[in-house]
Order: structure tokens, then sequence, then C-alpha cells
């Protein structure tokens, strides 16, 4: 749970008042990426009760329109770690059925022992734009509230470049339009609320605010399932797929289609021993205080 304060990003769920500064950073692996606190949670209580906590450590203040004003963006990013269930694991399973189709539903592509489904969720909360002759900010105030009109005027570029499929888009010219560069660009879904007023008095704000989301429609992104299989849930895979080669019957194709599967899970099977027995090799070799092979 980070807050960008005066494109400064601070983690939220640190405790005893520390104020440091988080570099955004970029791995091959892991992309952009912030090294903020994580916690993990079981549930509903627990995942609102982090986000409560955090909630008090976000910067606001008191200006001329909102008592309680927001002073920074916020990101509270959940990540999701899912599998499905196996049949020991079933509980609506009565033991009964045949053999052959539980054998199936077992090796479904779904129901994979092992594989892992991932998704990162983020829930942005964005300071409002804000005018100086409508709040009457001066000093610290005035200097946060330029601040927060930059980062939005910064988004509100690149959603435009994104909806125009630009060649190059200036993620970098913002901290907030940096951290949120994966969910913006690549394999996300993406939902925006705008809020506005139907006081004339802030018709400008409201004209503006209608402009970004017309341009936040046109963006395009394209959400893929993300799974990490280990060696146990691919050779699984490939068991499947072989299975399913024997019964599209007894053809040049399906023979040819069998031999390939069964030699492909032979290598993996046969590389998977090995990492083990190389592992198991290392591990006696260390605790025999020898030297590694280079």
């Amino acid at each position: 749970f980070i807050e960008i304060y005066n494109e400064e990003v601070r983690d939220l769920l640190v405790s005893g008042g520390d104020d440091g500064t988080l570099s955004v950073r970029e791995d091959p692996r892991r992309g952009v990426f912030v090294n903020s606190n994580e916690t993990i949670v079981t549930g509903l209580d627990s995942l609102l009760s982090v986000l409560f906590a955090g909630e008090k450590n976000r910067s606001v203040a008191s200006t001329g329109m909102n008592e309680r004003s927001s002073r920074s963006h916020t990101i509270f990013r959940i990540t999701v770690e899912s599998r499905s269930k196996s049949d020991g694991e079933n509980d609506d399973d009565d033991g009964s059925g045949d053999e052959e189709e539980m054998e199936d539903a077992r090796m479904s592509d779904n129901t994979a022992a092992g594989a892992v489904r991932v998704s990162t969720l983020n829930l942005v909360d964005l300071a409002g734009s804000e005018s100086v002759r409508h709040t009457g900010n001066t000093g610290e105030r005035q200097k946060e509230g330029g601040k927060i009109n930059q980062s939005l005027l910064t988004l509100s570029r690149v959603i435009g470049s994104l909806g125009q499929n630009a060649t190059h888009i200036n993620f970098r010219d913002s901290k907030l339009t940096r951290i949120l560069q994966p969910s913006l660009s690549g394999n996300a879904r993406m939902a925006v609320i705008c809020c506005a007023t139907p006081s004339e008095l802030y018709l400008e704000e409201t004209r503006s605010t209608l402009q970004f989301a017309s341009r936040a429609k046109l963006v395009k992104t394209r959400a893929q399932v993300n799974e990490v299989l280990d060696d146990r849930s691919l050779i699984k895979k490939l068991q499947k797929e072989l299975k399913e080669a024997r019964k599209a019957g007894d053809g040049h194709v399906a023979i040819e289609q069998m031999k390939a599967l069964e030699e492909k899970a032979a290598n993996e099977g046969e590389a998977k021993r090995k990492a083990e027995q190389d592992l198991k090799r290392m591990k006696e070799l260390i605790l025999k205080g020898g030297v590694l092979p280079g």
C-alpha cells in the first residue's frame, strides 16, 4: 500500500513514523516495481484491516474546499495466487462416478496439481485536481496541489497517447504513470471511475474530467491468464495431451502425436530427475566442505 506525495513514493504499511521514500525500479523479470512492505492475508477481514491501517497513514489536510483533503495519490495492490482444488480437497466429491471420468477431471488443464494462477489488482485513489482560486491554498498546500495537478496532467497525456496508439509514451514523466505502466498498457483490464459535480461553479473542472473519461474509453488492453507451472504440473499436462491423442484414433497422425508426446514427457521427466540429482550432489559437497565444480 503506497502513496505518491509530492512525487515521492511512501510506504503506508510502515509503522513508527518512518517517512523514507522508495525508488521505482525495473527488472526484466518483475517489470516495474516498488520495494514496499507486503502483508499476507487470508480473507476479507484481514484484507480490510490492512487497508484501514494504511489509510490512517495517508497524507491529508484541510483546505478551503474540503476539511479532509487527500494530498497524495494511493495505490493499494492486491496479488492473488490461486489454484484449483484437487479431488482430495473437493468438499462436494462423494467418491462416486466413473473412474475414467475422475481421472480426466484430475488431469484437466485447470486442475493440474501445482499449477498456480497469479493476478494483481491495483486499486488507485487519485487526489482531485485543484484550482487555487477555489481552494485558496498557499505555502505547502499550494505546492501539494501543484504536484497533484502535474501528475494528473501526465496521466491524462499518457491515457490520450495510449488511446491513439502512439509509438512513444512518456510513462517516466510521473511516478504515478511509471508505477501503473504495466496496468495501463500491458496484460490487464482497466476500469476508471470519474467523479464530477453538477454545480455550475466548477463547470471547467467537470468538463476536464469528462474529457479525461472519454480518452480513457479509447485505451485497449489485452488481459491473459497468468499461469505458473512447476515440473509436476507440466508432466501432468503432457500426460493429458497424450491420453487425448490416444482417444483420437489409430490413424497415422494420432500415432505420430503419441510418439512425440511420449518423447516430450520422457525428456521432461529426465530433466527433473537430473536436476534433483545435481541438487543432491551439491548439498553433499557443501556438507563435506568440497569445492563445487565450475
